[in-house]
């Protein structure tokens, strides 16, 4: 026996020894890895041009840093590269500062992707841009452009189209899918319960076309997002936005000289004539023969920041990014939604931690589980009676993503954001009809009336959908509640701008529901006056990007990593997949325990 339990024991030993050398094995090669993808990145010349291109997608939260370079190194094929707002708009100020760098060239064409490149964000970009410009020269090379890239580009010193090039300038359109006739054609029934008319989240499932409630907001929004892109676009006014109105009306693309003569750009080059033009200015660079030139990417690896953490014992002044992007959903949730667990970990974590001085909640979100927003919306209010919490809202902060804002001591909104949308909607699938279809006999047991009243295997009764629709009631009365102790608005006010609705940014800060105008630079800047800190603070995220080193062993652990794109940017196909795919993720979010949605009526695909 003794014998039996050395020969185990040495058994385990050797396993744990195995286990040991094998961590330290990852370790050493991780680490490699990590200097192999990291190498000495390159620096400017003196008088270098850095050149921006703009084919990536434009994200709220922090992308890992040299996400990029693992990804092009471990996979095959062409990478979607992400890139965030916040790092974006600090090495854009870094280089409007840097002695080596002369000026800015952007180019090439944004690839939205989920709740990427939102007009929020590009406007929040093309500040950064106009400071650049006030400081350097900027130029912007029309190829191929649509209305997000001429919206970042028009905010250039000077506009340069290749003459072969169109720039589609059409105005804009929204559209969302809708399954109705779908699920019935199928056998599956679809019941709802909303509060209040324009909540028409469940539409989608339940009709065949927008209602007329879901056209009106739609179009006012869409008024609201045009004047603002065209005002921004025109920069002198009525006259010229009117100009832009009638190009819009009358062209379905512009090419060429015919973009120069609607006075969208400056001068028609092609790209050779550009390297010449940018040379003859005086930033000839001899040994690439061409202007001088520095890859935005490189400048960024240059400038590499490491995650950085709540200062230990409370010393020195923090503000934190706390980023709540994609849909709110019950529990843990993942890269793709807002989790309330992590979401009240984060704010319990900055409320109790004496270094963090404010709060910044930056919010691109439809909403989503009534519950989880309810939970998160809490912990803000909290959090916000010890330290100032300060809301910026992203491209979209509607339905939970609104209710999360509220207690915000101030909220900070883009013209063109997408908020409000007050309300709450139910609904439930059964397959009553498709079982029948397929001959499929279904039958039960219960012991109690309402026992099996979440089933799918049949419609809820009258007196079931009573129930349901008096805790939409009390759900719908605590969402006012919330809106009304938050914005320090009567009950009865509230009452009149929720009803489901939505609002542009624009509409929003005219009704109350949003203080001031801005984006994230300014809510940051807010909430360090509001704290009394001033300038003296460095800023901590949450959730926290992860390091190179980080990322290397998830892929290898998890066998996770950058989603290849196997299309060429702007394909009709990547665009569909794209569509289909947050249309799904975004049916999958739905996990309240209740089965009650705050969520924004719709997604709005806007062209």
């Amino acid at each position: 026996m003794v014998k039996f339990l050395l020969t185990v024991l040495r058994m385990l030993l050797a396993l744990v020894s195995a286990a040991v050398l094998f961590a330290i094995l990852l370790f050493f090669f991780v680490l490699g890895l990590g200097l192999i993808l990291s190498p000495e990145p390159e620096k400017p010349q003196k008088d270098a041009i850095l050149v921006l291109d703009l084919n990536f997608n434009l994200t709220e939260k922090p992308t890992a840093a040299g996400r990029q370079q693992l990804a092009e190194a471990l996979l095959e094929g062409e990478m979607l590269r992400s890139v965030s707002l916040l790092d974006l708009q600090r090495n854009l100020e870094e280089a409007s500062k840097d002695k080596q760098i002369a000026g800015l060239l952007l180019r090439g064409n944004l690839i939205p992707e989920g709740y990427g490149s939102r007009y929020a964000a590009l406007r929040d970009l093309r500040d950064s841009i106009r400071r650049f410009a006030s400081r350097k020269p900027v130029w912007a090379y029309l190829e191929g452009d649509n209305l997000r890239d001429l919206y970042v580009k028009s905010a250039a010193d000077e506009v340069i189209v290749n003459p072969e090039s169109f720039v589609d300038f059409r105005g804009l359109a929204a559209e969302g899918l809708y399954l109705g006739d779908t699920l019935e054609k199928a056998g599956i029934g679809v019941q709802t319960v909303r509060r209040e008319e324009y909540k028409s989240a469940a539409d989608a499932f339940s009709r065949a076309e927008m209602s007329p409630e879901e056209r009106e907001q739609v179009r006012a929004y869409l008024d609201d997002l045009w004047n603002t892109l065209a005002g921004d676009v025109a920069g002198d006014g009525g006259a010229a936005i009117e100009k832009l109105n009638g190009i819009a009306e009358s062209n379905l693309f512009l090419i060429g000289e015919d973009v120069v003569e609607a006075g969208i750009a400056d001068k028609s080059l092609y790209y050779d004539e550009l390297v010449d033009y940018l040379s003859e200015k005086g930033f000839y660079d001899a040994d690439r023969n061409s202007f001088g030139q520095f890859s935005y990417f490189s400048y960024a690896s240059m400038n590499l920041r490491k995650p950085v953490d709540f200062l230990p014992g409370g010393s020195g002044n923090q503000v934190a990014v706390l980023y709540a992007e994609g849909p709110i959903v019950d529990g843990e949730g993942d890269e793709n939604n807002v989790g309330s667990g992590p979401m009240v970990r984060y704010l319990r974590e900055m409320r109790k931690e004496s270094s963090c001085k404010a709060v910044v909640l930056r919010i691109n979100s439809p909403g989503g589980s009534a519950t989880a927003s309810e939970r998160i919306a809490r912990e803000v209010r909290l959090t916000n009676q010890v330290k100032p919490v300060v809301v910026s809202m992203g491209g979209l902060a509607a339905s939970g993503g609104y209710m999360i804002a509220a207690h915000g001591e101030e909220i900070f909104a883009q013209p063109s954001t997408l908020t409000g949308s007050i309300g709450v909607v139910v609904m439930f699938l059964n397959f009553e009809d498709l079982a029948d279809k397929l001959a499929i006999g279904v039958d039960s047991v219960e012991t109690h009336p309402f026992a099996d009243s979440f089933s799918v295997t049949r419609p809820k009764s009258e007196r079931e959908m009573e129930h349901i629709a008096s805790l939409a009631d009390r759900f719908y009365d605590g969402f006012l509640g919330i809106v009304a102790e938050g914005r320090e608005m009567e009950l009865a006010e509230v009452r009149k701008l929720a009803k489901g609705r939505i609002w542009s940014g624009k509409a929003a800060l005219g009704n109350g529901l949003v203080d001031r105008e801005g984006g994230l630079q300014e809510a940051i800047k807010r909430a360090a006056d509001l704290a009394g800190i001033g300038d003296d603070y460095e800023i901590v995220e949450r959730p926290r990007p992860k390091t190179l080193e980080e990322e290397i062993a998830e892929i290898f652990m998890e066998a996770r990593g950058v989603r290849p794109m196997k299309v060429a940017p702007g394909d009709m196909w990547r665009r569909l997949e794209g569509d289909f795919r947050t249309e799904w993720e975004r049916f999958q979010s739905f996990n309240d325990p209740n089965g009650l949605y705050g969520i924004l009526p719709y997604t709005l695909h806007i062209r």
